[in-house]
């Protein structure tokens, strides 16, 4: 509480200590804000964290084929939290792709959609482990755009949460259950560590890599490993909080004609 400036004083001392009283009350409101827009970052960078999320993820996948073609990719994520008691709580992601190629082909639509629920005994701790499974549905508008079929597999995340360093990991397997008869099969493993730098005001960076193992694949031509570096803001607009984050990804390790390089912009609106 800020107290008001005393009566009695001459006109000009007043005016001035209330000046200070309005420059005070700025800096605590501003003080507040940014105390809140680092706990919304800190809470960001744990993908166990108790909130629900709604995340868009613009995607431009450059260096495709032999003329290195561009293809783009728009990842709706939304992401929901439900408490099942005072400590353990059900977390769902969903990965909704909508993607336009270029090559091997000229195809644009809806691609397949990915569920990931995972139970998480212990929100209190600040090691947080999600025990899920993934299912991926054949749900592409064009069989270049998806596997045409049905897979589904474990899944586990580690993440232990601390200021300013969170870490992690996530593994995870699918293998094709059903779908055409006339399409390969799925089995593919994904590795995925994550460290987040939280910085002051809301800002942070992330350095995650997505590595993928396709076991059906020919012979030399199963890994996929990208490098990701990534910055992003919390914003409070309108009493809202918003996530902004730029990326650049190089693949270290992909096969022959596939992409070499990504650069990615995501705004995640969170529920509080």
């Amino acid at each position: 509480m800020i107290a008001s400036a005393p009566a009695g004083l001459p006109s000009t001392v007043r005016a001035l200590a209330f000046g200070a009283l309005l420059a005070v009350a700025g800096l605590e409101a501003r003080a507040a804000q940014a105390e809140t827009v680092d706990q919304v970052a800190a809470e960001l960078a744990n993908p166990l964290a108790p909130v629900t999320t709604l995340a868009a993820n613009l995607r431009a996948e450059m260096g495709n084929g032999p003329q290195e073609e561009t293809n783009y990719q728009l990842r709706l994520q939304p992401s929901f939290f439900v408490p099942l008691d005072a400590k353990s709580a059900l977390l769902v992601r969903t990965i909704v792709p909508l993607r336009s190629l270029n090559w091997p082909t000229s195809a644009s639509g809806l691609g397949d959609i990915s569920l990931i629920p995972y139970y998480v005994p212990d929100i209190t701790s600040p090691t947080f482990v999600g025990f899920g499974g993934a299912l991926i549905l054949p749900t592409a508008t064009d069989d270049a755009l998806g596997s045409g079929k049905w897979a589904a597999g474990p899944a586990l995340i580690v993440a232990r949460t601390g200021k300013p360093v969170t870490w992690g990991g996530l593994v995870q397997h699918v293998w094709s259950v059903a779908g055409a008869s006339d399409r390969a099969g799925v089995s593919v493993s994904t590795v995925q560590p994550f460290l987040t730098y939280l910085l002051p005001d809301g800002w942070a960076a992330t350095l995650t890599s997505e590595s993928s193992y396709n076991w059906n694949a020919g012979a030399g031509s199963g890994w996929i490993v990208p490098l990701t570096l990534g910055v992003s803001k919390v914003m409070q607009i309108g009493g809202e909080f918003v996530n902004f984050g730029l990326a650049y990804v190089d693949y270290l390790e992909r096969p022959d004609l596939s992409t070499q390089a990504e650069v990615r912009f995501s705004a995640t609106y969170v529920w509080r």
